[in-house]
């Protein structure tokens, strides 16, 4: 039972080499090839339930470098549905390549799972760089020339982290997060650390995709295919978030060293977010810049440094990372603006039904997750006395869903483009069986977490109280 927790990780990793051996030898015949994703979503389901079964345990394993505790269970969870979500709710043939489509989602919900469950900041930095390289990876199938530019933001991103966590080590003498929060207990907040800790928001803010930083690593998501770009805006922006809230409860003692950064961050994400969105009329990055806008509210929840801002972060997040990373999948091919998707709703009404659906939460729109997540940080941050991070917040919220408005005008009241008309960039999704599984699945899901948000924002704030937050 002990080390059952463990089993997750070993089945996402084993699958993703077996998919990759597989893919790279020709193991297996063009037929069995057909059945890879629906038993690589089974598999992560199955993943997804052992989690929810051992992972309720509170332990910690080799030397405290792994902890698993609340926390681990909520963000690992996630990841795991969310890339099972994902992985069947994609349309195949939009994609480049099935084996490595396949794969580096699961790496890259692996890495989340990592930085999850780290208890020293090397494991914060391998699980975000792993989940970044498995991005890069899917971007460089379609756009090299993009994964090159991703490839060395990444590195910019990864320096500026370096420096931020060097620096703590050696302000700290400890890599442990536990022991870093009690050295700072007995210490003052210091111009000396602030200026790193900027460094390392920064970073961490590059690798998010978080306004202004998102102008670095955004426009590659956007060349990708459907399922690199939501590797891109979608996972890997939750691993860094991830990171960072980590990494903030252990600076909890000193919030003066970070709480400006992120209160600067979370107002430009979230106005910027919803200006942006609201400004642009193609679905790919009018779904991306809304993204940007809730990543923001995610960020102010951090801010806020309670208890109650924290599991209202980590609430938000799970929202975050099925609409974010599923958004693009539903989309599929349709890559060539409004005219793309114009009378979807019609011809293909599941998935048009889903994209509406990640569209709205990732706006905040009511009852969906997105609007239960917001809700609880506005509260947070009402109860910390920011009522200007709050204001702007809204403001963004409502530019937001503006946006989402004119995109369900598209959807549902335009008339669909002739067959004739279509070109490659207008493409309709193909119809399965699989992925008209996976978008009623995405709605189910993204419907259900606000109808079950109270259970789930517990378990969020059981996961802040892990963190050692009280």
């Amino acid at each position: 039972m002990r080390y059952a927790v463990l089993v997750p990780e070993a089945l996402v990793v084993a699958l993703a080499v077996v998919v990759l051996l597989a893919g790279r030898l020709g193991w297996m015949p063009g037929t069995s090839r057909a059945y890879l994703p629906q038993v690589t979503a089974l598999v992560l389901l199955v993943a997804f339930g052992i989690e929810l079964w051992a992972g309720a345990s509170v332990a910690t394993y080799f030397g405290g470098a792994l902890i698993q505790d609340r926390f681990a269970l909520f963000a690992k969870a996630a990841a795991l549905l969310t890339a099972a979500i994902a992985l069947a709710a994609t349309d195949w043939a939009a994609e480049d390549s099935l084996h490595l489509g396949i794969a580096m989602p699961l790496l890259s919900a692996f890495g989340v799972m990592v930085a999850a469950s780290a208890g020293d900041m090397l494991g914060l930095w391998a699980g975000l760089e792993l989940a970044a390289a498995a991005a890069v990876v899917m971007v460089s199938l379609r756009r090299p020339d993009l994964a090159l530019r991703l490839l060395l933001v990444g590195g910019v991103a990864t320096g500026l982290i370096l420096f931020g966590l060097a620096f703590l080590y050696a302000t700290t003498g400890n890599s442990d997060l536990g022991a870093i929060r009690d050295v700072l207990a007995n210490r003052a907040p210091t111009l000396a650390l602030a200026l790193p800790m900027l460094l390392l928001a920064a970073g961490l803010a590059v690798r998010a995709g978080l306004a202004p930083f998102h102008v670095a690593g955004l426009p590659a998501g956007l060349g990708a295919s459907p399922l690199g770009a939501g590797l891109v805006v979608g996972l890997t922006a939750v691993a860094a978030a991830t990171v960072a809230i980590k990494l903030v409860t252990a600076l909890i003692p000193i919030p003066a060293v970070y709480t400006l950064y992120a209160d600067v961050l979370a107002a430009v994400a979230m106005v910027g977010g919803g200006a942006a969105a609201l400004a642009v009329r193609s679905p790919r990055p009018r779904l991306a810049y809304l993204a940007v806008g809730q990543l923001g509210w995610v960020t102010a929840g951090l801010a806020t440094h309670y208890r109650s801002g924290i599991a209202a972060s980590l609430f938000l997040l799970g929202a975050f990372a099925i609409a974010a990373t599923c958004g693009p999948a539903l989309l599929g091919r349709a890559e060539g603006g409004e005219p793309a998707i114009a009378g979807l709703g019609a011809v293909r009404p599941v998935r048009a039904a889903g994209l509406g659906l990640a569209m709205l939460s990732l706006a905040g729109a009511p009852p969906l997750a997105g609007f239960f997540g917001e809700l609880t940080v506005a509260a947070a941050l009402a109860q910390s006395g920011n009522f200007v991070l709050l204001g702007l917040g809204l403001l963004g919220s409502v530019m937001s869903i503006a946006a989402v408005i004119g995109t369900l005008r598209v959807l549902y009241i335009q008339s669909p483009l002739e067959e004739a008309r279509r070109g490659a960039a207008a493409a309709l999704p193909a119809v399965t069986g699989l992925s008209t599984a996976g978008a009623v699945v995405f709605c189910v899901v993204i419907a259900a977490y606000g109808v079950f948000g109270n259970p789930i924002l517990g378990l969020a704030d059981q996961g802040a109280e892990a963190l050692g937050l009280r």
